[in-house]
């Protein structure tokens, strides 16, 4: 269990990502070995080699500095009314769902993860950031399918909300509308029709 209006960090999520820049740098080795043992035909100019080979150089100094500095701005909060997530090396993002908004919450490891001893919990609500996907993945923790039992124990305690408007506005039109069915079964049910 993690605590609760505490942030923690994703613990496993640095080895994660560098399992994925090692199989990368394992496919750009074969590739640049399997050229170097056919050869590079001669009319190819010698900045024709080497500037792939430092953009790759490049490209992979740039994610060996940015994995850390990534790992430093992420951290997740399970709080009293929400889940929150804070992370971004440039520009700072901050998520929030509210406990009542979430309709489901999956537990997933990959291979991959499943090699760090990682996993990832999927957070989804009925439309409530206005994409299909999960509204927040809590990625690169060692203890997913505890925190997935923590989030649903919060979430079976809590009344839904599905709109964007007041509780009290949604109860009392919930209210009218359920009024008026009730009134129209008994019209019915007396064999009478409305005006």
């Amino acid at each position: 269990m993690r605590p609760e209006n505490e942030w923690f960090k994703p613990e496993r999520l640095k080895p994660y990502f560098f399992v994925y820049e090692g199989i990368v740098a394992v496919l750009v080795t074969a590739v640049a070995a399997a050229v170097w043992y056919v050869g590079v035909p001669s009319d190819v100019p010698l900045w024709g080699v080497s500037v792939p080979v430092a953009a790759v150089i490049l490209v992979f100094a740039y994610v060996t500095w940015w994995i850390p500095a990534f790992y430093r701005t992420a951290q997740y909060r399970l709080g009293d009314e929400d889940l929150e997530y804070r992370r971004g090396v440039f520009f700072q993002q901050k998520t929030t769902v509210p406990y009542n908004r979430i309709t489901n919450v999956n537990a997933h490891q990959g291979p991959v993860q499943r090699l760090v001893r990682a996993g990832s919990v999927a957070v989804h609500t009925a439309g409530y950031g206005g994409q299909m996907g999960a509204e927040l993945t809590i990625g690169g923790v060692e203890d997913f399918e505890d925190i997935k039992d923590q989030v649903l124990g919060k979430v079976r305690h809590r009344r839904p909300v599905a709109t964007e408007g007041e509780d009290a506005e949604a109860d009392a039109s919930g209210t009218a509308v359920l009024d008026e069915l009730r009134r129209i079964r008994e019209l019915l049910e007396d064999g009478r029709t409305t005006d």
